[in-house]
């Protein structure tokens, strides 16, 4: 049936119909379901991560918790006080207190031993809970989360395993001061916000997110609690009472085994939940808290979108289907019917019917036009079949004649097969043994005529692998079923050489039209061959020379090319400088390059070699046997195996600046035919060495550049058109803590200040327009350590374009020298007080000294009593007062010369808090932490003037710490004007400084205290000058303040002297 073209035509109809719609449904819409599984995949996956991530930070905040309510009822208890009841009142409230903010169910503090000292239900009180986990971790020292458990409340008369809450008992040491466990505090709370945590997750309609214990039992509530109540799976509640198992398997689910196995995963084929539903799922274990973490959806929600894409793509194919079928039918049988029609036509005019005719419609398409042409081809053929007839006659008559003179050309064209020497021109039958052998065969073969015909097969001349692999066979055969063959092989004279032939099989027939041979034309192409190769080699080496390969390289595909057309062992290109000295002096022995004293030249002046004598004279020189030689290094290359070579040299721009050479181990191997090959490829190797120099140099300069670039003491960088950095030195990188991956993805903007943002894009616009520019400003490390900058920036632009290609910029780090100018600034200004405060104070004391002795006298001869009393001691008492403030002023002013010596850092610490420790200031909420560098130099200094530094820097600390806190003091080594030096780091947890008085802080007579001169800070800063040293702050509000000190390890004779010279030199 399908021999019809009315069926062909349908079917093709109904293939080009269906098939976009069979790979619609075959390949887009697998890859489209495959893509809405996996993301859906992801989604939960992402959902699961999420859910465990914010669990373990619910856990970590319930321990952290722990430890800070056992650190303050550890400190309650610890008090030394005479009214015990009023502290268990305030233990007492402090846990009410507790338990009604911060959600727990119930506090409880265990003595030593596991009894119940205090707890929110009175009903525990005197109760021994050393048995649970709870309390003997915690006695052990270990904040310790349980599992979720079902706890019965106190005095419950339910008594059923299942009447209890599920709870998590967090418990913690309680310490004495001396580190030492005294009691345990327990608390207890429920699972309500787990559950909470857990339904938080957004997972569609039927998705949800649970805990699961070590038994498979769910221990937080499903958000389908209601549901499962209804279909009897729980009586009260999911927690500790709903096992995640299969239904009608009994066993627990594939997702909870899983996940019990501590494997993190997920399911995407789906598997039975609970409640008998399938569903998607993704779980993890939670080992440092013994449950697990499912994520689950209903398979039919997670996957409904797949589901209904192909429920449309197999509805659309069934409402298709029908329509097209009936159109392919129709369309089908329509254009099959006029050439139906012909071939009945055509049928009747082959039995010899000659006046049938087509039907012509009235339709202008090709079948009409094939219509109309056939009935005026059937019309002529039945017009010429009349002459046919007419003509035979005639044609008999002609044939006789005709065959006389074929008989005659034949005889001519034998004379000319017997005549041509240029080409071979063989005659053979179907099974190729030869048949004729002209002149030309002779003279190509070297076999004569009567050795060949009759007697030898054509595959005499064939080489022994064409005939084995079936060559010769496989071109009969082909000019045999197509009548001509042409094409090139190799042929094979009678001594055995084989070259290559252009040949041409024509097929011969007899008078019926049968094959009977062949005549076989062929012509020796030895000659074309070689010119084609030496060009190809030509081109192969100067497509080499031209690719940028390495020069040893290029000499080594270059000895390859030459191998393919001259037989030779050895090829050596020489180099000198001015025909005297040898720079450079490579060998490809073999293929392979050899070590550079392959061939000793050193015993040898170089104008004694063949190669010296090239280069000097600019002509090739030949050496036809070095056995023999006139040249003295021939006897190496003798001993070496190379019997003959020829040098030619090589010219670069009319200088010759080396030789190239061929070495073959055969005597006289080299004419001028190959002299000829080897001064095509000269110039272009000439020109590649010295390429090749000065990539050499132009690589090593921009090495050293490199070098120098990158170690330069200051910072370098460039930035492109789109603002980002392109490139950026080690040095700069190193200061801002930076890779040069991530700087390359950052701009200018990103390691500044917000403030400094606007001034950034100003520079960068400036930069652009004019080509220069310099800013200072300041730049943030990776850690958000701020550095003072100057940068110094040049526009760098296409010299033909003029357009604008990066900013080049030198930036130098300016943060010592601010440093210095502020520490020069502070202490001029601390001098000019310092002056104006003697001065004050010089005029202050003289009429004081008279009011002192005035009230003195007072004092000793009126008895007064009552107000009056109260009044001259008020006097008395702040004379004093200000006798102190005038003191004050004049150590301010007149402070004395520093006494140093080497002393030991960490001691000068150690006595001043041993000192602090003593003063009422100090409280047991005040936590001082010391850290200290392995090793430590001795330093030069004042002990008693460095010990006020100490004491007035953490007796600031005390005070902005009323109620308590940390101080920390960390010192270590560092650098301080390129000398050695230590820092001392000063932290507390105070208040802070507002950062409006920061500037202020150290200016005599500033202070924010209600009591005080303002004197304070400014001495501490006129002491570390005189030590010639330098002191920084830096403060958050609310945060806590940090001053940072640097003091110089050697003596350094007048700090303040120092520092400016530091300055002016810098």
């Amino acid at each position: 049936m399908l021999k019809s073209i009315k069926y062909k035509l349908i079917l093709i109809f109904l293939l080009c119909s269906f098939m976009p719609l069979l790979l619609l449904r075959f390949m887009a819409f697998p890859k489209a379901q495959k893509d809405l599984e996996e993301a859906l995949i992801r989604n939960l996956e992402g959902v699961k991560q999420k859910q465990a991530e914010i669990l373990k930070m619910w856990f970590h905040e319930r321990r952290h918790d722990a430890k800070i309510i056992s650190r303050n009822i550890s400190a309650m208890l610890g008090k030394n006080s005479n009214d015990k009841g009023d502290d268990f009142r305030k233990l007492y409230d402090y846990m009410e207190m507790l338990r009604a903010e911060y959600g727990y169910k119930g506090i409880s503090i265990t003595l030593r031993d596991g009894i119940i000292l205090a707890a929110t239900e009175k009903e525990w009180v005197g109760s021994n809970i050393v048995r649970y986990d709870y309390c003997r971790e915690a006695l052990n020292g270990t904040v310790f989360i349980s599992r979720i458990q079902l706890f019965a409340q106190p005095g419950s008369k339910n008594k059923d395993s299942n009447s209890g809450v599920p709870t998590i008992f967090i418990s913690a040491p309680l310490a004495d001061s001396n580190s030492v466990t005294i009691g345990a505090v327990i608390l207890r709370m429920d699972t309500a916000s787990l559950s909470d945590i857990m339904r938080s997750a957004e997972l569609g309609k039927t998705g949800e997110t649970f805990l699961i214990n070590r038994e498979g039992y769910m221990l937080t509530e499903s958000r389908f609690a209601d549901e499962l109540k209804k279909t009897d799976l729980i009586q009260r509640r999911t927690s500790l009472e709903l096992r995640i198992a299969n239904p009608h398997t009994g066993m627990l689910t594939d997702g909870a085994q899983k996940c019990l196995s501590c494997n993190d995963g997920y399911d995407a084929e789906g598997y039975i939940n609970y409640d008998g539903k399938k569903v998607l799922g993704a779980w993890c274990w939670i080992p440092e808290y013994d449950c697990g973490l499912l994520a689950q959806i209903d398979i039919h929600e997670g996957y409904g979108a797949a589901y209904n894409l192909k429920k449309f793509v197999l509805s659309t194919l069934l409402v298709l289907a029908l329509p097209l079928i009936l159109i392919s039918f129709y369309f089908g049988k329509r254009i099959s019917a006029p050439i139906f029609n012909i071939t009945e036509v055509t049928k009747k005019i082959a039995s010899g019917d000659l006046g049938q005719r087509v039907k012509v419609s009235s339709k202008k398409d090709e079948i009409n036009e094939l219509a109309k042409a056939f009935n005026a081809m059937a019309g002529s053929l039945e017009e010429k079949t009349i002459k046919l007839r007419n003509y035979t006659t005639d044609l008999e008559n002609t044939v006789k004649e005709r065959t006389l003179e074929l008989q005659e050309t034949t005889n001519f064209l034998n004379s000319i097969l017997a005549g041509s020497t240029e080409y071979s021109i063989i005659a053979e039958d179907l099974q190729g043994n030869i048949l004729a052998f002209n002149e030309g065969a002779s003279l190509i073969y070297g076999y004569k005529p009567e050795e060949m015909i009759g007697i030898a097969n054509v595959r005499i001349l064939h080489t022994d692998e064409d005939v084995k692999s079936g060559k010769v066979d496989y071109i009969l055969e082909a000019a045999r079923k197509t009548g001509r063959y042409e094409g090139e092989v190799m042929r094979k004279r009678k001594n055995g050489d084989v070259f290559p032939v252009h040949v041409t099989f024509t097929l011969r027939r007899d008078e019926m039209g049968h094959p009977i041979g062949f005549v076989v034309i062929s012509k020796d192409i030895t000659k074309e061959k070689l010119v084609a190769l030496e060009k190809e080699i030509i081109n192969n080496i100067n497509k080499t020379i031209a690719s940028g390969l390495h020069i040893k390289g290029i000499y080594t595909n270059v000895y390859h090319e030459l191998k393919r057309i001259i037989d030779f062992t050895w090829l050596g290109v020489t180099c000198s400088n001015d025909g005297a000295e040898v720079t450079e002096d490579s060998h490809i022995v073999h293929g392979v390059l050899s070590p550079v004293d392959w061939l000793n030249r050193n015993p040898y002046p170089f104008d004694t070699t063949a190669q010296g004598i090239a280069v000097k004279t600019g002509m090739p020189v030949f050496v036809p046997d070095t056995i023999g030689s006139t040249y003295l290094i021939d006897q190496e290359l003798s001993q070496k195996g190379i019997r003959s070579y020829v040098c030619v040299p090589l010219k670069s721009k009319g200088i010759t600046i080396g030789t190239i050479t061929l070495g073959s181990r055969k005597k006289g191997a080299f004419t001028e035919i190959h002299l000829s090959l080897l001064h095509q490829i000269t110039p272009q190797l000439a020109i590649a060495i010295e390429n090749a120099r000065l990539f050499i140099f132009i690589k090593e300069s921009e090495k050293k550049y490199r070098d120098l670039v990158e170690n330069a003491p200051e910072m370098i960088h460039e930035i492109g058109p789109e603002g980002k950095f392109i490139n950026v030195n080690k040095t700069e990188l190193n200061k801002l803590g930076y890779s040069l991956q991530e700087m390359m993805q950052m701009t200018l903007e990103d390691i500044v200040p917000n403030e400094q943002k606007e001034e950034i894009k100003r520079y960068m616009k400036r930069m652009v327009e004019t080509g220069s520019g310099e800013l200072e400003t300041v730049f943030l490390t990776k850690t958000g350590k701020e550095i003072n900058v100057e940068i110094n920036g040049t526009g760098l632009y296409n010299n033909k374009t003029k357009e604008y290609i990066c900013t080049r910029a030198f930036v130098r780090d300016i943060t010592e020298r601010k440093n210095m100018e502020e520490q020069v600034r502070r202490s001029e200004k601390l001098a000019s007080m310092g002056e104006l405060a003697a001065a004050i104070a010089h005029e202050i004391r003289n009429p004081l000294g008279a009011i002192c002795n005035s009230v003195g006298i007072l004092d000793a001869h009126l008895r007064v009593t009552g107000q009056d009393k109260d009044l001259l001691e008020m006097i008395v008492e702040q004379s004093e007062r200000l006798d102190r403030i005038i003191s004050d002023f004049l150590t301010f002013a007149h402070p004395r010369e520093p006494s140093f010596s080497l002393q030991n850092i960490r001691e000068v610490i150690k006595n001043t808090i041993f000192l602090l420790e003593q003063d009422s200031r100090y409280t047991d909420q005040v936590e001082i932490k010391e850290i200290y560098e392995s090793v430590l130099p001795k330093v030069y200094l004042d002990t008693d003037l460095i010990h006020q530094v100490f004491w007035n820097l953490l007796i600031n600390s005390l005070d902005a710490m009323p109620q308590g806190g940390q101080i920390r003091i960390m010192v270590r080594k560092t650098t301080l004007f390129l000398r050695d030096a230590v820092e001392i780091i000063i932290s507390d947890t105070g208040g802070g400084i507002p950062s409006h008085e920061l500037d202020k802080i150290f200016e005599p007579f500033y202070t924010t205290k209600s009591e005080g001169t303002g004197l304070g800070l400014s001495v501490v800063q006129r002491i570390i000058d005189d030590h010639g040293g330098t002191i920084d702050v830096k403060s958050k509000e609310s945060k806590g303040t940090t001053f940072s000190i640097k003091l110089p390890v050697g003596p350094m004779g007048n700090g303040k002297e120092k520092i400016k010279n530091n300055l002016l030199m810098g």
